[in-house]
């Protein structure tokens, strides 16, 4: 007998994890669990599916979370100074004689 849906076995250990933490933040934050927990496990398998989308055969989860730390981490270029605006009063007009001319 198989389940009526196909999962990694990675992702079942991966659901556990979410699952139990949110459990936790919600046991240590002054929120109300409801018994079933619904909400708990509707969001720990978004997550679960979320995660599982990024992490595969080449990438486990150890190498997504050093990925986040080295991209958090990395240098950034200085960000170049924004463009002016212009003041309509200071923008020189050209008249309509003076167009012919040049």
């Amino acid at each position: 007998m198989t389940l009526p849906w196909t999962a990694r076995y990675s992702a079942y250990g991966i659901w556990l994890v979410l699952f139990v933490s949110i459990l936790l933040a919600e046991a240590l934050l002054p929120m109300h669990v409801s018994v079933p927990p619904v909400w708990e496990l509707v969001l720990s398998v978004l997550a679960t599916y979320a995660l599982t989308g990024v992490i595969d055969h080449d990438r486990p989860v150890g190498s997504v979370f050093q990925l986040m730390r080295n991209e958090l981490r990395a240098p950034r270029r200085p960000k170049k100074e924004r463009p002016r605006r212009l003041d309509a009063g200071t923008v020189r007009v050209r008249g309509v004689a003076e167009r012919g001319a040049s």
